[in-house]
This record gives structure tokens, C-alpha cells and sequence, in this order.
């Protein structure tokens, strides 16, 4: 076992004596791996091929190099029949280890028969299209390919499991039943295998013994050349064989056989071995093409693995970059507010403030942001406060509402003069919209925050009046503050709460009025309406 950072022998202690490596954990699952190789091992012993293979196949996703593993797993499936996996298991095994490797023999003992290779290529064929008339409901066609694929490799588990299941489709279930006690006898813990028999059991109610049943051999008494031997009663009559002379016809007549039998053996011997060996060389060769192409294709898939590994990096490296580009523009952004500050044009730095965002920032740029978002805090108030009033005088009341709610927004902790004012033109813009259930929780609010203000009274009378009352700890959203008021008599918004009411004559008192233009001093009614005798 070498180091897995420097290639270093290991020794019995716990780092490596090269690079100085802690392999704890490496000798930890190569102990692991071992430990599933015996367990395969044992399984396979006790022709548990099913469970043999998944031991081995969990103890080479521990230790892929684990050579004894991967030969033993290519030896279960040969022992079930599956010719194609054992090669590639031990391709791959050989290319891990060229020398003193038990899959050079292996490979050898598979490669030196090419009348056995030509069978397995045979037999995989026409599994294949078995399966493909099985899917056609071509059962017929594919019961006779099955059988021709176990006559010619009667350890292949798939293709008895295959031909018993159209068999007990077919409801003949004997014949299912000694085509699986076959398979038993190649792989005896096959799930499968076992499921099948079970459910011919319980449709025949007749159980199945898997015990082996050996024969008797019996010897047959090789004949006396020469002689005849038989029985006549109780005694034995030997009679010798009869000799005749060959007369000249007799003597042409052999010879003439002997000819002709001199011609067949030249014909049925020697031109099959001169075709067997032309057969043999070519077998060799895609042979050898076949491992090399495993070969490389082995090579192809790791570099493979490697450039999609090369893509993840960069891909990685590309999203830091982009993160660090962003970082870097607000923090940019950010001095540029700080030096638009600094100037003195806070209208604009409230503007550019409005647009950052603060969890962008840390440490020492945290620091700065929350300070410059307190100084221009009234700066942003004051300028969407005045677009919102604006807006709502020339009745563009989606303007009104989105402003106001900028400004009110801008002021959490709600230290600005014209805070009261702000929200009592937000509940009117949503009213005159027709949006009453947030006009109802702004007011609501309006109620509860300033409750000595001008509008606590007529904001508590409208909430009323819009089936919503103050109550309870009012929160950050509205919602948290509305209830229903059933039977509640109030004025409706529309009319003016209060003492001062509009009179018949057209003279108007400080109560009525709503709203005064922040630009020309010019006051407004809660309808937007302009009160008269200001001109």
C-alpha cells in the first residue's frame, strides 16, 4: 500500500514517512474493502454468486485498486454467465497491475478457446433478441432462442430466469419450476431465482427441494477385440470372429476405400485445421483490438473526469470574480454618495443612498452607509414627501401613494415634522383610489403613532367609518392592526370630521384645511379642492 499525496510505501505507523501525511483514514478503508472482499469471498465459496457480487462491488468503491477484489468479482460473473462483465473487470484489473496479475491468466484461458468465444458472442445474441421478442409478445420465437442460449452456456443465470418466467406465463409450471432449480444450482441465493420458485409454490401448492441429486455412473465393459462374448443360459459362449481370405476384387475394393477414406480425412481433417488456424489468427487480433479499446477507453473516460473537474474550478473561479466585480461597484457607489454628500448636494445623495443596498457592505463600508443613510434621511424624506403631496394636489394618486410611502419608509423611527402629515395624505390617496381597507390601516396607524397630533381625531373617526379601530401594539405592518367593526356609526370620509366644517356661504375655517401647497402657500380641502378667497 502506497500514500495516496506521494506515492510513499507505507509502514505499520499512522502517517507516511515521506510527506508526513496523517493515512489513518486511508488504511482505515482499505481495511474495509478487505474486510468485504472476505465476505465475497465466502459467499462465493457457498455459490452465493448474487451476494458475492455486491460484497465485491462495495469493497471497490472503498478501494477501486483492490486487484484480488476485482479479479474474484470478474470470476462470479463468469460463474453466472456473463461472459462481457467478467472481461471488462479483469481489463481493468490488468491495466492496474501488468505483472505477476491473475487476470493474465484469466484472460489467457478465455482467449486460447476461440470456439468457446464464438459460443458466448453466440449466446449474447440471441439473449438479446429473446428479450426483443418477449417485448413483441413473440414468446414462441423467444422461448426457442433461450433454450439454444442455455444449451450452449448452461451457467447463464438470466437466460433460465428469462425462459421460466414465459413458462409460468404459460402456466406451465414444472417445467418453470426445473429451469430454476437449475439456476439454483449456479447462483443458490439469487433473489430472483428464489421469488420465481416462491410464486410457483404458492400457485401450485407443492414445494420445492433444492437438494442436489447425484447419479450413478455406471462403466460400460469395454468389448474384446477379436473375439464375441454372450451368455447362453448359464454359460458363457466365446466364439471367435470369422477370417476370410481377400480376393483380387476384394483388394481393388479396399484399395478404392482406402482412397476415398484418405480424401475424406483430408477433407473433414486437415482443411477445417488449416481454416481453424486462419479463424484462430484473426480471433486474435480483434481480440487484441478489443482490449486495447477497453484500454483506452478507460484512459478517455479519466480524462473526461478531469477536464469536467477543470470546468467546475473555472466555473468557480468565474463566480468569485463576479461577486468581487459587484462588491467592488457598491462599494464604489458608496463613495460616490459619501463624496455627493460632501459636495452638498444631499438631494442627490439621498437619491443615490435610496438605491444601495446596506447587507452589500462590511465592517468599516457598514459604518459609512448607516451614517450617510442618517444624514440624508431627512434630505429623502423631504424630497419624496414633496413629490407625494404634489402628485396627490394634481390627483395622479398611484404617484402620491408610492411617494408618500418612500417617505414614510425613510423614517422608521418617525422623528420628522411632516411625518403626520405625510401619512394622513397616503390614507386620502389610497381612499381616493378606492383602495378604503389600506386607507382604513393608515389611518389606523396615523391614530395610534401620533395621537396628539390634528389628525388623531378625524383618523380614528375615518377608521371607524372604514370598519377598522386601533388596537393593540400597531407593529410595522398594518395588518397586525385592523379589526372589524360591526355596526360602528361614524362620518364617512368624504364628509369633514370636526368643528370646522365648510359653511352654506363659502367661507372656510383652519379645520378644513387638508393640504397647503409646499411651493405656493395656496391651502387645500381633504377633496384637493382649493379654498376660495386665497387669491
Amino acid at each position: 500500500m502506497r500514500c495516496i499525496y506521494c506515492n510513499t510505501p507505507l509502514s505499520g505507523i499512522d502517517y507516511c514517512t515521506g510527506c508526513g501525511a496523517d493515512i489513518t483514514i486511508q488504511k482505515r478503508i482499505v481495511r474495509i474493502s478487505n474486510l468485504l472482499y472476505n465476505e465475497g469471498l465466502e459467499k462465493a465459496r457457498v455459490r452465493d454468486m448474487e451476494g458475492a457480487i455486491s460484497c465485491l462491488k462495495r469493497s471497490l468503491k472503498f478501494n477501486k485498486e483492490n486487484i484480488d477484489a476485482r479479479n474474484l468479482l470478474g470470476l462470479c460473473y463468469m460463474e453466472t454467465g456473463e461472459v462481457v462483465s467478467a472481461l471488462c473487470e479483469w481489463v481493468i484489473s490488468k491495466n492496474m497491475k501488468s505483472k505477476d496479475n491473475l487476470a493474465d491468466h484469466y484472460i489467457d484461458l478465455l482467449q486460447s478457446n476461440k470456439n468457446r468465444l464464438d459460443v458466448i458472442n453466440q449466446t449474447i445474441r440471441k439473449y438479446n433478441q429473446s428479450v426483443v421478442y418477449c417485448r413483441e409478445d413473440n414468446e414462441d420465437m423467444a422461448i426457442i432462442q433461450l433454450k439454444k442460449v442455455i444449451s450452449q452456456n448452461p451457467k447463464f443465470v438470466k437466460a433460465y430466469q428469462l425462459l421460466a418466467l414465459l413458462y409460468m406465463k404459460r402456466q406451465e409450471y414444472e417445467r418453470a419450476r426445473k429451469l430454476l432449480k437449475k439456476a439454483v444450482r449456479v447462483d443458490m441465493t439469487n433473489t430472483t431465482t428464489l421469488r420465481y420458485l416462491q410464486e410457483i409454490e404458492d400457485v401450485t401448492g407443492k414445494g420445492t427441494s433444492l437438494e442436489k441429486r447425484h447419479r450413478r455412473l455406471v462403466k460400460e465393459e469395454e468389448p474384446v477385440s477379436g473375439t464375441l462374448r454372450y451368455m447362453s443360459g448359464t454359460e458363457m459362449v466365446i466364439q471367435p470372429t470369422t477370417f476370410r481370405d481377400s480376393s483380387t476384387i476384394a483388394t481393388f475394393i479396399n484399395i478404392i476405400l482406402g482412397m476415398l477414406l484418405g480424401g475424406a480425412v483430408v477433407w473433414f481433417l486437415i482443411v477445417p485445421a488449416n481454416r481453424q488456424t486462419v479463424n484462430d489468427a484473426a480471433n486474435q487480433i480483434v481480440t487484441d483490438a478489443n482490449t486495447k479499446l477497453a484500454s483506452e477507453s478507460a484512459k478517455v473516460q479519466e480524462l473526461q473526469d478531469e477536464i469536467e473537474g477543470y470546468q467546475k474550478q473555472v466555473e468557480a473561479a468565474n463566480q468569485e470574480r463576479d461577486d468581487a466585480n459587484t462588491k467592488a461597484q457598491n462599494y464604489d457607489d458608496l463613495l460616490a454618495v459619501a463624496s455627493t454628500y460632501i459636495s452638498g448636494d444631499e438631494s442627490s445623495a439621498a437619491s443615490m443612498v435610496s438605491e444601495l443596498d446596506g447587507e452589500q457592505f462590511e465592517g468599516n463600508a457598514q459604518a459609512l452607509y448607516t451614517a450617510l443613510n442618517g444624514a440624508v434621511q431627512t434630505s429623502l424624506f423631504t424630497q419624496a414627501y414633496n413629490a407625494g403631496t404634489q402628485a396627490y394636489a394634481a390627483g395622479d394618486y398611484a404617484t402620491a401613494v408610492t411617494q408618500l410611502k418612500k417617505a414614510i419608509d425613510s423614517d422608521p423611527e418617525r422623528t420628522q415634522k411632516n411625518h403626520p402629515d405625510a401619512m394622513w395624505y397616503l390614507a386620502y390617496a389610497y381612499y381616493n383610489q378606492g383602495d378604503q381597507t389600506n386607507a382604513g390601516k393608515v389611518f389606523v396607524k396615523l391614530a395610534k403613532y401620533f395621537p396628539g397630533s390634528q389628525y388623531a381625531s378625524q383618523a380614528q373617526t375615518y377608521a371607524a367609518s372604514l370598519g377598522s379601530t386601533v388596537s393593540g401594539d400597531t407593529g410595522d405592518q398594518p395588518e397586525a392592526d385592523v379589526q372589524d367593526l360591526s355596526g360602528v356609526n361614524a362620518t364617512s370620509p368624504d364628509q369633514t370630521a370636526g368643528d370646522g366644517t365648510q359653511q352654506g356661504d363659502g367661507t372656510w375655517d383652519e379645520s378644513d384645511v387638508a393640504w397647503i401647497d409646499p411651493n405656493t402657500g395656496i391651502k387645500y380641502d381633504v377633496n384637493g379642492n382649493e379654498l376660495p378667497g386665497q387669491r
